[in-house]
């Protein structure tokens, strides 16, 4: 079990987040297992897609194959500091795709579905392709807000999609 209070995404078997999206549809994003060989490496599934992905972490940072399979990427880090930047590389329908990620704020509190959380995180993913050797900005941009102790609590885009938070079990 990864679970601290200082943790951006606190991790353990049975931990499960429920989310709304801005059409009234929900969905959970569970924990639903260890793996034998390395206890910082947990499956989950998200009921929306289901279909197993890794998470991992790795000192500071946590580790992914969400964006495509068998391809472990940093999603995000404990250790984060406001201008902080990376990168997600994976293959998305055969395109070259590469989210800059960028930590806007940190300590910040932020309201979501009528609650409010502290000690939050605000990071923006610019959304890139890379075609012939050329990085294209797609002009697509996608914000997620971490609660220390609690994890994901709001992801929004610039298209006006929003996900939010409405339920959470952490052992």
């Amino acid at each position: 079990m990864l679970h601290t209070t200082d943790a951006y995404y606190p991790l353990g078997q049975g931990f499960s987040w429920k989310y709304q999206t801005k059409d009234g549809t929900t969905y959970t994003n569970a924990v639903t297992g260890l793996s034998p060989s390395n206890p910082q490496e947990f499956t989950m599934v998200n009921s929306l897609m289901n279909k197993e992905q890794i998470m991992r972490k790795e000192g500071e940072s946590y580790l992914t194959d969400a964006f495509e399979d068998n391809n472990l990427q940093v999603l995000l880090k404990d250790n984060l500091q406001k201008g902080d930047t990376w990168e997600i590389k994976f293959k998305a329908n055969g395109l070259d795709s590469i989210l800059v990620m960028t930590v806007k704020e940190v300590g910040i509190t932020k309201e979501v579905k009528g609650k409010s959380y502290d000690r939050v995180a605000f990071i923006e993913a610019e959304s890139k392709l890379l075609m012939n050797g050329n990085l294209m900005p797609l002009n697509f941009f996608t914000q997620y807000y971490y609660a220390q102790g609690i994890g994901l609590i709001l992801t929004t885009t610039s298209m006006g999609d929003e996900q939010a938070l409405i339920d959470y079990t952490i052992a």
